[in-house]
């Protein structure tokens, strides 16, 4: 058994897990970040837009190291920045997932970051209010880690639950969660016919950074026009089903459509049978399409490598976002940045796409209470586990909120260590100096862009 340590340690490499590493290994910090994956990037590698920086205002909330991995991806072109769009949100995204991938690598390493690949946490030791140390399995068998501050970047809330942190799932006494899906990414398409038989507003057209004709690079629709084939062919348990496109190349489409309902995430029975009738609905619905759909007839497709989990659980924090919170736009003292993306829940019992737009200005304060669990002083919860209720949740489980509490959550974890305290002591005011210095955005109360 090895036995590791370190300054901060983050546990989890999705969008989370990869902005807090980097933005605490910039503060000096010593970070280890354990992924049980073989790549970082999470849901982002699978090629989903990185929803969302700007407000239904048209005005950017999100900066940050969310803006400069964006801006990177740009000119590596993996990416067309932040586009108008005439949707259920006013601006989107677009990413390459295997561009995402190979930069926040390449920034991970930069910063000075030890990644473990295969590495999968299986205990948490405390000791009073503190993680003590955590054991994983990975290559050798089963190792510690030790660190004076840990980031729970799992997604699912996975060290935080190991500690006896409470946490709620789902909606209501039943815990019924959103659906799990899989993307779908096509080659050999025509996005400009496909957003011509599909798009239900007009899509988000783009340029790509070396030029050349605009592209559709976000369109959302429905399959309404053949709801009598995809009821003869059981390929959707609803008619009207909803669908989401995105892209940032001109023959490649990325599509969300896929669903598995009432799953829990955090069984691995459940989410292993999630994997094998998505990988089976995903070469249905692709054979469906290029026999239907004009612009998927010349296309082959290619699933996503793992499903991607909306919900399971949330932490019970310090503060615990509430709807009201974010229907109306509320602001906080303790706020390490802001969230502008409209709730975005897939109903439970259709995967349908439901919307609720941010109410005030168009966004809410993130505070820094929701990601501390009151039982512990040196956890920072951070990301779609965060403490928020099911409604809240459908916002801040989106990527580029979850890339917001990341960056934040490293911060704070490096300077607590620096300083020889918990994350939980933290000087607020100290911490949203330093964002401010990393050009974070945290509202019309504090300094604001430069």
């Amino acid at each position: 058994m090895a036995e590791f340590s370190c300054d901060v340690a983050v546990i989890g490499g999705g969008v989370t897990g990869v902005a807090a590493a980097i933005a605490a290994a910039r503060q000096g910090a010593d970070v280890i970040l354990l992924e049980p994956r073989p790549f970082v990037g999470g849901n982002a590698t699978t090629g989903l837009c990185l929803h969302n920086f700007i407000s239904r205002y048209g005005k950017q909330v999100v900066f940050g190291l969310a803006q400069e991995i964006v801006d990177e991806l740009i000119e590596m072109g993996g990416a067309v920045g932040h586009i108008p769009y005439e949707g259920f949100t006013s601006a989107v995204t677009p990413v390459d997932g295997n561009y995402f991938r190979i930069k926040v690598t390449e920034m991970l390493a930069r910063a000075g970051v030890r990644i473990l690949y295969g590495a999968t946490v299986v205990e948490a030791s405390c000791r009073g209010r503190r993680i003590a140390s955590l054991k994983f399995g990975a290559k050798g068998g089963l190792h510690t880690l030790t660190s004076p501050n840990v980031i729970d970047a799992t997604g699912d809330g996975d060290i935080a639950a190991m500690a006896g942190v409470p946490f709620r799932k789902g909606d209501g006494p039943r815990e019924r969660m959103q659906p799990i899906s899989m993307i779908m990414h096509f080659h050999n398409v025509d996005p400009r016919r496909i957003a011509r038989e599909l798009g239900e507003v007009n899509p988000a057209m783009a340029t790509r950074p070396e030029g050349g004709e605009p592209i559709p690079v976000y369109f959302n629709g429905s399959f309404s026009k053949w709801n009598d084939e995809i009821m003869k062919e059981g390929l959707f348990p609803n008619k009207d089903r909803h669908v989401f496109f995105n892209t940032v190349w001109p023959d490649q489409i990325n599509v969300n459509t896929s669903a598995v309902l009432d799953l829990d995430g955090t069984d691995p029975t459940a989410l292993s049978r999630a994997t094998v009738e998505l990988t089976g609905q995903c070469a249905r619905i692709a054979d469906f399409l290029k026999r239907h759909v004009p612009g998927f007839e010349n296309s082959y497709c290619v699933p996503a490598a793992f499903p991607g989990v909306r919900e399971s659980r949330n932490i019970q924090g310090r503060y615990q976002l509430t709807d009201d919170d974010v229907l109306e736009g509320r602001k906080f003292d303790d706020t390490i940045g802001q969230v502008c993306f409209p709730v975005d829940i897939h109903a439970p019992e259709s995967s349908q796409a439901i919307f609720h737009q941010i109410g005030g200005d168009g966004a809410f304060d993130i505070p820094y209470r929701c990601m501390l669990p009151a039982e512990f002083d040196n956890l920072i919860v951070a990301g779609r586990c965060v403490s928020a209720t099911h409604v809240a949740h459908g916002a801040t489980r989106n990527m580029a909120p979850c890339l917001v509490m990341g960056e934040a959550a490293g911060i704070a974890a490096a300077m607590s260590s620096a300083a020889k305290q918990d994350a939980a002591d933290l000087d607020v005011k100290g911490l949203q100096a330093r964002l401010l210095e990393n050009r974070v955005y945290l509202g019309e109360a504090h300094t604001t862009q430069g």
